[in-house]
């Protein structure tokens, strides 16, 4: 299912944005919930864009509580390139995220990247200051490992050497494809996220 976003007046140059792809599916013999996002960007200024991300997480959690209304144990993970960082009001308000595993109630969402951003761990760079825009948070449900099914073990930066700038100014940079008319080779100027699930076997 695609969602549509609609955005505030004046927050953006258009009235809409990227829609929020849905899917659920199988994992196993378990259901899961998928919410792929990729939130308006901060082109323009960070502050006259926040309403335009918050108006994103504001479809987006509107999604998550129908899920819970109707499942209120769902296996929920929500990703994307939020255009954000894991302390931002979109994704902390908007959202309902932890950053507790321990914390995280029923319909909050755990956010595992907030201690790599707090640490100065992130995606990308800009300015030599790094944000973490690219995010995947899970829903409670995954974070018991007592569990018959799958559960959260961890989550990482895959940040090996052939995905970074090697030399100059931007030195340990993602390396992008292209650095304006100038081909560099590489594939991102973000550097991607992974969680890693296991499940106990008999």
């Amino acid at each position: 299912e695609k969602i549509f976003v609609r955005l505030p007046s004046g927050a953006k140059e258009a009235f809409f944005t990227r829609d929020i792809l849905y899917v659920k599916g199988w994992l196993g013999d378990e259901t899961i919930h998928l919410l792929v996002n990729h939130w308006p960007s901060r082109r323009g200024g960070e502050i006259k864009s926040i309403p335009a991300r918050k108006a994103a997480a504001a479809v987006c959690r509107k999604k998550i509580d129908s899920i819970y209304y109707r499942e209120p144990n769902a296996k929920i993970i929500v990703m994307g390139d939020f255009n954000d960082d894991p302390t931002s009001p979109s994704i902390k308000d908007g959202l309902k995220t932890s950053q507790s595993m321990d914390e995280t109630t029923l319909t909050q969402l755990y956010n595992p990247w907030t201690r790599f951003f707090e640490q100065g761990i992130g995606t990308l760079a800009n300015r030599d200051s790094w944000g973490l825009f690219d995010q995947i948070l899970l829903s409670r449900a995954w974070l018991d490992k007592t569990a018959t099914g799958f559960f959260f073990q961890e989550a990482q930066i895959f940040n090996e050497g052939f995905l970074r700038e090697n030399t100059g100014r931007y030195k340990n940079y993602p390396m992008r494809t292209w650095d304006g008319n100038h081909y560099r080779g590489g594939y991102s100027d973000h550097f991607p996220t992974y969680v890693v699930l296991l499940k106990n076997i008999k």
